[in-house]
């Protein structure tokens, strides 16, 4: 009787062991996987997010005058959080500008590179245009030198 006893005794120890180790661990294993999964998707995101705004242009298409002389200034930005949802939105504005060749912002060294005719847009109108972006966006220096913010 006392084999039988410890039989089944060790036949219950056994099936705990194999519920704790098969259903119990995959369980605290899955928890963990979406956990990991979910903290990686929510520290992706910006902690401050600024408020973006697409400048309409007032023409249908833009003007270029292909006998113009162009020009070359660069100028640094301030208030830029992130490079899609900050510095792609003021490049497509600038690049939109009557007069604007080219138009590019590098996020890393928070700076912009546009070529432009002076007769169809001015630092005034870029400046404003950068600005009317977003509230958070600011020019600070052009052609390395520091300028009044308005």
């Amino acid at each position: 009787m006392r084999i039988k006893k410890d039989k089944l005794q060790f036949v219950y120890v056994f099936l705990q062991y194999v519920f704790i180790k098969f259903f119990v661990m995959k369980t605290i294993a899955k928890t963990l996987l979406l956990l990991v999964v979910f903290l990686s998707i929510i520290s992706c995101k910006n902690q401050s997010e600024a408020e973006i705004k697409v400048v309409e242009t007032e023409t249908a298409q833009k003007i270029l005058n292909p006998d113009a002389e162009y020009v070359t200034a660069s100028f640094e930005i301030e208030g830029m959080a992130c490079p899609m949802g900050c510095a792609k939105p003021i490049e497509k504005n600038l690049a939109k500008l009557d007069g604007v060749k080219d138009a590019k912002v590098d996020f890393e060294s928070k700076t912009a590179t546009i070529v432009f005719d002076q007769e169809l847009a001015n630092q005034d109108i870029i400046i404003g245009t950068v600005k009317k972006t977003g509230e958070s966006y600011n020019v600070v220096s052009w052609n390395n030198n520091p300028i009044e913010n308005n």
